[in-house]
C-alpha cells in the first residue's frame, strides 16, 4: 500500500462520501461497500502495516530507514515508463525524522540502503524527498539511468498528499525516484 496508497484511499473515501448522499438503491450500497473497504484498509495501514514495516526494518538492522512493502503492480503504476527493467518486490523508502548532523545522516542512510540492497536483490526502491541523497544513491542513479533501472525527477508522485498527512518537505526541492537493486557492488 505505502503512503501513496493510503493517500489514494483517503481521497477516494472522501470523494465518495458526499456523492453517496445523492445515490439511491444498489448504487448507494455499492458506494457504501467501497467506502467500508477503504476505511478498513486505512485502519489496517495504521494498526498492522506501519508497525510491521518498522519491525521488519529493525530486524534487518536498518538504523534510520523504514522500508514499506508495496504491491509490485502499484509500484509499476507509480513509476510508469520511467523504468524499463523488471523487479520482484517493491518498497517505499522512508527515513525516520531524527535530529542528526547531515554527515551522520548521510552515513547512516548509505549504510541502510546498502544493507537493503543486499537483502533484496532485484527489488525496486521508491522515494520522494527534499533531503540530499547520499553519494551511493547518486552513483546508482547515474549508472541505472543508462540501462533504465533507475531515475530521479523533480516533483512528487502523481497521488497528491491528503491534508494533515504532509511531511516536512521543502516544496521547491522535492524529488522522486526509484532504483532497481542489483547484486554487484558499487565502487
Amino acid at each position: 500500500m505505502g503512503t501513496k496508497g493510503r493517500d489514494a484511499c483517503l481521497w477516494i473515501f472522501f470523494a465518495l462520501f458526499p456523492i453517496s448522499v445523492f445515490l439511491r438503491g444498489a448504487v448507494w450500497y455499492a458506494a457504501l461497500g467501497v467506502m467500508v473497504c477503504l476505511a478498513l484498509s486505512f485502519l489496517y495501514y495504521c494498526r498492522r502495516y506501519l508497525p510491521g514495516a518498522a519491525g521488519m526494518s529493525r530486524g534487518l538492522g536498518l538504523n534510520i530507514t523504514v522500508l514499506l512493502p508495496l504491491n509490485p503492480l502499484w509500484a509499476r503504476l507509480l513509476i510508469g515508463r520511467n523504468i524499463r527493467g523488471g523487479f520482484g518486490r517493491a518498497f517505499e523508502v522512508h527515513v525516520r525524522s531524527e535530529k542528526r548532523e547531515l554527515s551522520q545522516y548521510l552515513q547512516l542512510f548509505t549504510a541502510d540502503l546498502e544493507s537493503a540492497r543486499n537483502s533484496f536483490p532485484g527489488a525496486i526502491f521508491l522515494w520522494e524527498s527534499s533531503t540530499p541523497l547520499p553519494l551511493l544513491v547518486r552513483r546508482l542513479i547515474r549508472r541505472g539511468s543508462l540501462d533504465g533501472s533507475a531515475f530521479l525527477q523533480d516533483g512528487g508522485w502523481p497521488v497528491p498528499r491528503f491534508p494533515f498527512t504532509e511531511r516536512d518537505l521543502q516544496k521547491g526541492r522535492v524529488k522522486r525516484g526509484a532504483i532497481i537493486s542489483k547484486e554487484e557492488a558499487v565502487s
